[in-house]
């Protein structure tokens, strides 16, 4: 069965051998149990399987039994934590140097001969073109071969792109480096929603996705004030890439201790293992995660963010407004030093500290988390499964909050008033930056929950379209802000917003309905509702025996 396929297909539930801890119930594709061919597994390979954390049916097709250690979503705490952590750092670390490239297109335009946009194009627009273009290569590579080697490769990788821009302070080796960092620092940026749904189950992602999403946010709020200090200082901007570099490297050893995380990439693995010691062939696995050859990958897995984005009209809507929203924050690197430059009289260096205040609104974003919790202990309680939609409250939030900000922004900068201290606008931006966290967080967890082992292809589009705005935005930045005026500009700004307000309102009213209308967004997130049974809930929630699932239904 090609599971990168959007058509729906029909998956029978049928019965299959027990041992005491096995689920009882597991997905067949219908079409195939004609020309599958019983076999008789040894009592050695059993044992062997069985030892792993593994069982297997009359077919030989072997899964992961209930509670296997082998299965990622069992590993211990520690092994957990130093994987995550990890990722959530190097998305920190990348996003951070991404948001540098406006403040030193400004501080290095002079000295490198080149006007004020074609260094903003050099430092920004190609770093995020090549992180969009990494964007839809890196998901379905990690879905297909998995994800600790691409870890180990790209960061090793981005270390040796900036290494490049700081050695060689010429025009086309900062766009070589540029490009080339930018491109493999999509592998954190978009494969790691992917990673932490391999590696935690429902409850537990709702920490992780917002400590991943609230880190990269953090990291484009840090990014401005560092390289605008460093570039002013006696240092110079090409020391903020000799740090990179290294820190990188350091970064590309540690992922030598990260783990390989796709389940299906993990049973292929150990399949071949138990093959290889018992001397027996029989066994086999399910088509998913299947090691496919270059032609198969091309044809099916390397198309699939595009085809998502197309057909699935969940995607398209979040994509278009998680990127749109996270575009603004490059546009401000440019606007932040002509409002409180010019209208406020703040140095470079005082202006770039207004992205502080994008920090503060960070640490708010944890509030909507104990909501999302208290929602899914009572699901649990109730003994019902948690849908995608459950979990849309921050958006619900940070839509209403994203447009208040904005419009208290527009309305507290000069032209339009003057003699009001620069900390009326300055609030304004943590609500900024609250939102950001929450469209971004909120939407991307939306995603995954949704596609589940598809969350890595489901959230590219996203990443494409964050990418690519954030390169654009800042190119008409100056003129915008220069030519319409603070105030004009940041009202055309808030009115996207508040008809952001009423896509929520949407949501809220019809968002089951319209996620419903996709067969497979229905078939995936049916899937994954039917492993968090298996490996998570005690009391095994009631579903009718002996069902059919068509369409993505049961």
């Amino acid at each position: 069965m090609d599971h990168a396929s959007l058509e729906p297909s029909k998956m029978l539930v049928t019965e299959k051998p027990r041992t005491p801890s096995e689920p009882s119930l597991v997905f067949t594709d219908d079409s195939s149990l004609s020309s599958k061919t019983l076999v008789q597994v040894p009592s050695d390979v059993a044992n062997e399987l069985y030892a792993r954390g593994f069982t297997f049916d009359s077919y030989g097709v072997v899964s992961f039994s209930a509670n296997s250690k082998t299965h990622p979503r069992h590993w211990g705490l520690w092994r957990k934590i130093y994987d995550s952590a990890l990722i959530c750092f190097l998305e920190f670390f990348m996003t951070l140097i991404s948001n540098t490239g406006s403040s030193i297109a400004l501080e290095s335009s002079a000295s490198l001969g080149l006007g004020r946009t074609v260094a903003l194009v050099c430092f920004t627009t190609i770093y995020m073109f090549g992180q969009a273009l990494g964007g839809l290569v890196f998901p379905p590579m990690a879905e297909s071969f998995g994800g600790r080697t691409i870890y180990v490769s790209t960061t090793f990788g981005y270390a040796i792109f900036c290494l490049i821009t700081a050695a060689w302070v010429n025009v086309p080796c900062i766009v070589i480096g540029r490009f080339g960092s930018g491109f493999l620092s999509a592998m954190p940026a978009v494969v790691a929603a992917g990673s932490i749904e391999n590696m935690w189950d429902l409850k537990a992602r709702i920490w992780l996705i917002h400590i991943w999403i609230a880190t990269a946010v953090l990291g484009l709020a840090l990014g401005p004030p560092l390289a605008t200090y460093v570039s002013t200082s006696s240092y110079g901007w090409p020391w903020i890439f000799y740090v990179a570099a290294c820190v990188a490297a350091v970064s590309a050893i540690l992922c030598f201790g990260m783990r390989e995380s796709r389940p299906s990439r993990l049973l292929r693995q150990q399949v071949r293992l138990v093959a290889k010691k018992t001397n027996f062939d029989g066994l086999t696995v399910e088509d998913d995660g299947t090691m496919p050859n270059f032609k198969t990958f091309v044809r099916t897995s390397l198309t699939l963010p595009v085809r998502l984005f197309v057909r699935e009209p969940i995607i398209l809507l979040t994509s278009i407004m998680a990127g749109s929203v996270y575009g603004v924050t490059y546009l401000f690197s440019e606007a932040f030093p002509i409002i409180y430059t010019n209208e406020y009289g703040f140095t470079h260096r005082q202006a770039s500290l207004v992205f502080v205040a994008i920090a503060v609104g960070v640490a708010f974003s944890i509030l909507p988390r104990f909501y999302d919790i208290c929602m899914t202990k009572r699901r649990k309680r109730q003994r019902r499964f948690i849908e995608p939609e459950d979990k849309l409250f921050g958006f619900y939030l940070a839509a209403p909050v994203l447009a208040i900000g904005l419009w208290w922004f527009s309305c507290t900068v000069p032209p339009l008033i003057e003699g009001v201290s620069p900390w009326a606008s300055i609030v304004s931006v943590s609500l900024f930056g609250f939102a950001v966290v929450e469209f971004d967080n909120v939407l991307s967890g939306y995603l995954t929950d949704t596609y589940a082992t598809y969350a890595a292809s489901a959230n590219a589009p996203m990443a494409f379209l964050r990418a690519t705005m954030s390169g654009i935005f800042p190119l008409f930045g100056t003129q915008m802000f220069s030519k319409l005026g603070a105030n004009n500009a940041l009202f055309i700004l808030a009115g996207v917003a508040t008809a952001y307000c009423a896509v929520a309102a949407w949501f809220g009213l019809n968002g089951k309905n319209i996620r419903e209308r996709s067969p497979f967004a229905e078939k995936t997130w049916a899937a994954s509702q039917s492993s968090e049974q298996f490996l998570y809930i005690s009391a095994p929630i009631q579903r009718p025996e002996n069902c059919v699932l068509v369409d993505g239904k049961f």
